[in-house]
């Protein structure tokens, strides 16, 4: 194929994706009902008025918070994690030799491994600190 072959073909193919994102944002923005959905065989019965939810209690200032260690662990596995990372990919004289893509394709994927641990990490940490809050030790009781 020629270039301006190519750049026609690209040009349509641009064209066509912003025709289907302008109407299907269109659609999705639109005031009419979606689908009507199909009369069922039969009438279901009525669900059960679920009861109302128990009002919050207030938090013992004794106590820890609940799921701020878990948090401040995941998230700092991940920044340590990429701290770690990308400067070795891409700062590291050995590495100078790999394509680029390659190595920012290794980053994301290493971030995903970092994610599972961190939220591993995060499990745990709240599972400690539950078990911390379940020891009762609390003078003021």
């Amino acid at each position: 194929m020629e270039h301006t072959q190519r750049f026609i073909f690209l040009a349509l193919a641009i064209g066509w994706m912003i025709f289907r994102l302008v109407r299907y944002t269109r659609v999705a923005n639109s005031k009419r009902p979606g689908p009507a959905v199909p009369p069922s065989a039969g009438a279901l019965p009525p669900r059960p008025a679920e009861p109302s939810a128990a009002a919050a209690t207030a938090q013992s200032p004794i106590e820890p918070a609940s799921g701020a260690g878990g948090v401040l662990t995941a998230a700092g596995i991940v920044v340590l994690g990429n701290v770690v990372i990308w400067p070795l990919l891409f700062l590291v004289p050995v590495f100078q030799a790999v394509p680029t893509i390659w190595r920012l394709t290794a980053g994301v994927l290493a971030n995903l491994f970092l994610i599972r641990a961190a939220s591993l990490a995060a499990a745990r940490a709240g599972s400690r600190a539950r078990q911390v809050r379940d020891d009762d030790r609390n003078p003021i009781k």
